[in-house]
């Protein structure tokens, strides 16, 4: 997998190596390791001015949020064994957004970001909570992936 993770904000509470790990497993788990081994997708962790201005711009919404996720083949099948890299998009953290939710949630701040990041890519390939039934299905993958990560 080609990662490239960006920090926009100055609190770097997240090691890179980390970060890999975890992207690793969602796609493995969600896909398989041939499926992974050729995806491309970026990481940013960004502050709350920011998140807040991503959000307006793409969603409407003027407010700060804690993760946005930006698809480059929303709508496409995502397929292992297809030519050339899948170049599923970016995921948008709020680090301080995160943390907050962490503390009102009894939660770790790394507890917190893990469940955002595979909820982000969760999104990238194609999944939503928009009905109960999606709601379930991907909430209960989230849970199986944070288990295998270490995570209640």
């Amino acid at each position: 997998m080609k990662l490239l993770i960006r920090y926009d904000y100055p609190v770097k509470f997240l090691p890179a190596v980390k970060a890999r790990r975890w992207a690793v497993e969602v796609l493995r788990s969600v896909k398989g390791v041939s499926f992974e081994k050729q995806c491309e997708l970026s990481i940013v962790f960004t502050g709350g001015t920011s998140i807040r201005k991503m959000n307006w711009r793409y969603r409407r919404k003027d407010k700060i949020t804690d993760v946005l996720a930006f698809p480059l083949r929303e709508g496409k099948v995502l397929r292992a064994g297809s030519p050339g890299a899948a170049a599923l998009g970016d995921v948008v953290i709020c680090v301080p957004q995160a943390f907050r939710q962490a503390k009102t949630a009894g939660k770790t701040p790394l507890e917190e970001t893990a469940l955002l990041l595979i909820h982000g890519i969760l999104h990238l390939l194609g999944y939503d909570h928009a009905t109960l039934p999606q709601e379930k299905r991907m909430f209960g993958i989230q849970s199986k992936i944070l288990k295998k990560i270490g995570f209640n």
